[in-house]
């Protein structure tokens, strides 16, 4: 009799979680199910990414000689990418400096005049470039920059990463790592026979919507992070299993989901909060990690090489996420750049300048950081003009 009461416990207890789970998924859809691995397509949209987005070399960038807006709130922040690829420019001068990178170099959220490089570029005699591409890993920015013709007044190229780049550049399919995000597939490097090796984005313009099931299937096999990241988050029968196995975390959101269901915008925020810290976390740890740690450095060293035969002096911007500061684990990357990285290529590390100021003032949204606003690109501007201006004095 009493085994049988905690049989039909347990069993009432996966069908109550069960419930929750798929209750909560409709506005929560990190949380993961079997029919998560091969999602549903939109075919027009995915058309439409083809059409607009899609790069066979790079997975993905903005067209030239187009606009777009980012939400912040209610209010849209437009931007306008140049004839020439890069984000339009306020003032045209020397265009001295050109930076590559992900979001934090693009600027995403604030204005095009906003940005750090317009910031610095309106207060000096030149211009750098912003190549910047949102969600870039430091693979794709690499290889991005590889792919330019330059200008022959141009002498420094400007590597911007976030931390999380260290993710970024072992992921084939973003989805896998980024849940959702199920139109970014692209190249990476691998480091095989002591060199880095690329491995091609396996979609080109000529891909369907049905071959993307064969194709999801392959990536399976060589992007480490489905087992590693998405496989361990998956809900699949029994429920209980997985939920316990992340219990802080899933009961966290389902606190949420509750606790905020006619505050939507709060519970938007705070979940973004939940995903970006889960993955912050896991980013650090790869910090840690001897392949990880020899792929990125590889990959440094291969810009730097890249940018002397350009002619270039080169250098790498680490730009820490709010969540990065509010971690103690993020001593694994800053001892990682600055002892480490630092030998091959010039750092600019500004976790510690942003340690000095309140986050809430720095970044757009106060609860999970997103970007920096306006004002915190103005103190990312002033710190790495002060570093060019030390390092690279002689080119200006």
């Amino acid at each position: 009799m009493y085994l049988l009461t905690i049989v039909i416990t347990i069993i009432l207890i996966e069908f109550v979680i069960q419930y929750l789970i798929k209750k909560v998924k409709k506005e929560f859809p990190w949380f993961l199910e079997n029919q998560d691995i091969y999602p549903n397509f939109d075919n027009k949209k995915f058309k439409n990414f083809i059409k607009l987005s899609f790069d066979k070399k790079l997975g993905w960038k903005r067209k030239s000689n187009t606009t777009g807006f980012d939400k912040v709130g209610k209010n849209k922040i437009k931007f306008s990418i140049d004839k020439n690829g890069y984000r339009k420019l306020k003032l045209k001068k020397k265009p001295l400096v050109v930076s590559f990178g992900g979001s934090y170099v693009f600027g995403r959220q604030v204005k095009d005049e906003e940005t750090w490089q317009e910031q610095i570029s309106k207060k000096n005699n030149f211009n750098i470039l912003n190549y910047g591409v949102g969600n870039y890993g430091t693979d794709q920015a690499l290889l991005y920059y590889q792919s330019k013709k330059f200008n022959k007044q141009t002498k420094l190229a400007i590597l911007g990463i976030v931390p999380e780049h260290i993710s970024r550049i072992q992921s084939e399919w973003k989805h896998f790592s980024e849940f959702g995000n199920i139109h970014g597939f692209k190249p990476k490097f691998e480091f095989k026979k002591n060199k880095l090796q690329l491995k091609e984005n396996i979609l080109n313009k000529n891909t369907s919507i049905k071959d993307l099931n064969k194709i999801i299937k392959k990536i399976q096999e060589t992007d480490r992070f489905f087992k590693d990241r998405f496989l361990k988050s998956l809900f699949k029968f029994p429920y209980l299993l997985n939920f316990i196995r992340n219990f802080n975390f899933n009961i966290k959101v389902i606190f949420t989901f509750f606790k905020y269901k006619k505050n939507s915008q709060i519970k938007k925020d705070l979940f973004l909060d939940y995903v970006i810290n889960k993955n912050i976390n896991d980013s650090h740890r790869l910090f840690l990690e001897n392949y990880s740690q020899r792929l990125f450095l590889e990959i440094f060293k291969k810009f730097k090489l890249e940018a002397l035969k350009n002619k270039h002096k080169s250098m790498v911007v680490v730009f820490p996420m709010m969540q990065d500061i509010k971690k103690n684990s993020n001593i694994n990357y800053t001892n990682y750049f600055n002892n480490i990285v630092s030998k091959e290529i010039k750092v600019l590390d500004l976790t510690n300048e942003i340690k000095k100021n309140d986050l809430k003032k720095l970044y757009v949204n106060k609860i999970n950081g997103s970007h920096f606003n306006k004002y915190g690109n103005k103190i990312v501007s002033k710190k790495i003009k002060q570093f060019i201006k030390k390092e690279f004095n002689e080119i200006f």
